[in-house]
């Protein structure tokens, strides 16, 4: 395969053998992930869902697994308190399972700097917020944090991404944080 011009973008011809074999034809919805760089993956957006609508659901009703993590947190009314995502595909599964409660502001997404990608409660984010807040009123590094609120780090990576997309908290240096007066 080859990239070509196609407008503003680059695009690839899949060739027929490969389309015939998956079904694919004008109109399919294709998603297109970077596992890593030079490691690309494109995938029907049918076969996607079906996948992870399998592994993704016994997780979303357990939360627990090496790749979704549950806070011990208590959750509001049935809403997870915090979900860890490895991929931005078991991300998006789980997204669209809580696309009302995302929509309501009940619950945040955010991208950790450590390239995850978090579902928060709000309630669990505004309880951890709290605890985090008092600590920042001096400039202080992740580690710092970490000890001081004896929060777990995938909290406090969560929460702290989230104050920072909400303009609560700047982050001066790489891991270094600061409350914004």
């Amino acid at each position: 395969m080859r990239l070509f011009k196609h407008g503003d973008s680059l695009a690839i011809v899949v060739p027929d053998a490969i389309c015939k074999k998956n079904n694919l034809k004008e109109g399919s919805e294709l998603e297109f992930f970077e596992v890593e760089p030079g490691l690309l993956v494109l995938a029907s957006r049918e076969n996607i869902q079906a996948k992870l609508k399998k592994a993704v659901e016994p997780l979303m009703a357990k939360a627990a697994s090496p790749r979704v993590v549950a806070s011990t947190a208590k959750p509001p009314a049935s809403l997870p308190s915090l979900l860890v995502f490895s991929t931005e595909a078991e991300a998006r599964v789980a997204s669209s399972k809580l696309e009302s409660q995302l929509a309501k502001g009940e619950m945040l997404a955010v991208l950790g700097s450590d390239k995850k990608y978090y579902l928060i409660s709000n309630d669990f984010y505004n309880k951890t917020a709290a605890k985090i807040a008092p600590l920042l009123n001096t400039e202080k590094t992740f580690t710092q944090l970490g000890s001081e609120s004896a929060l777990p780090l995938r909290d406090l990576t969560a929460v702290l991404q989230a104050m920072k997309e909400k303009g609560e908290v700047i982050e001066k240096k790489k891991g270094n944080f600061l409350l914004v007066k």
